[in-house]
């Protein structure tokens, strides 16, 4: 049986992991709803005086904020659970910054990726269009433009709620598993690494069969059409990342590692 570097039963690993996603999807899903759900209500009153959807000046600078906060928390807590790993394996891990330094150090640098700008932005857009969309169907069905606020307002709970918990869920899964990647390169351990999938019957089947691959840890896995660095990695298409649930182990070379030694 390989050595692995956290649990040797991927099973309950993947639900450890899941169980971790949880509980920083419940720490910051409800600021997000709340933030969508502000942006709306303002364009809708901005809406009704000019006439015109616009985004309120500060939306992008309060989301990008609650990026960062998710980035270093989900980073923090997986990588942690790496670090704590290899010192239970009696690794002396020497540096002059902290822990808490390197992993926030971490945190920006994943947060300043193209790719993470886009998905930014992304927010932004879509919580206009979904603006711009509810304001024509308002006028198609005949409401006016007292109706239509009316209407538009009645809809901000559900669809702010929906959007924050996926938002919150896909983000911080691609953050955590960054975060975990971060600390096991900073350990030093021959390693590499396995998809592991969360097989049930939401499992995609593109993931389903990625299921046990194994790569280097500067390699990318191979799931369906797209390659991904772990997943929930934001370079990857939204069909493969959105709510994903799939965890990464760590495997390590025994071999390689008493040679070191």
């Amino acid at each position: 049986m390989a050595r692995r570097l956290v649990d040797s039963n991927t099973r309950r690993e993947v639900r450890r992991q899941g169980a971790l996603l949880d509980r920083l999807t419940v720490q910051f899903r409800g600021r997000l709803q709340r933030e969508i759900a502000t942006a709306m209500r303002e364009m809708v009153e901005h809406w009704e005086q000019t006439g015109n959807v616009t985004l309120p000046r500060d939306f992008r600078d309060r989301i990008e904020a609650t990026y960062r906060q998710m980035a270093i928390a989900s980073i923090t807590m997986f990588g942690s659970r790496i670090m704590d790993q290899a010192k239970a394996r009696g690794l002396k891990l020497e540096t002059k910054e902290s822990f808490a330094q390197i992993m926030t150090r971490r945190a920006l640098r994943f947060i300043e990726q193209e790719a993470i700008r886009r998905r930014i932005t992304e927010v932004t857009e879509t919580t206009r269009d979904q603006i711009i969309r509810a304001v024509r169907k308002g006028y198609e069905d005949g409401l006016g433009q007292r109706g239509t606020a009316s209407y538009i307002l009645d809809l901000v709970p559900q669809i702010s709620s929906y959007r924050a918990d996926t938002i919150a869920r896909t983000e911080t899964h691609g953050a955590a598993n960054y975060g975990s990647q971060e600390a096991a390169k900073q350990t030093g351990l021959p390693l590499s690494r396995e998809w592991l999938a969360a097989a049930d019957d939401r499992t995609r089947e593109t993931h389903r069969e990625a299921n046990g691959q194994v790569v280097g840890m500067d390699e990318k896995f191979k799931v369906g059409d797209a390659e991904l660095m772990f997943p929930g990695d934001p370079e990857g298409p939204g069909d493969e990342v959105i709510n994903c649930r799939c965890a990464v182990g760590y495997i390590v070379d025994e071999a390689a590692l008493e040679a070191m030694l």
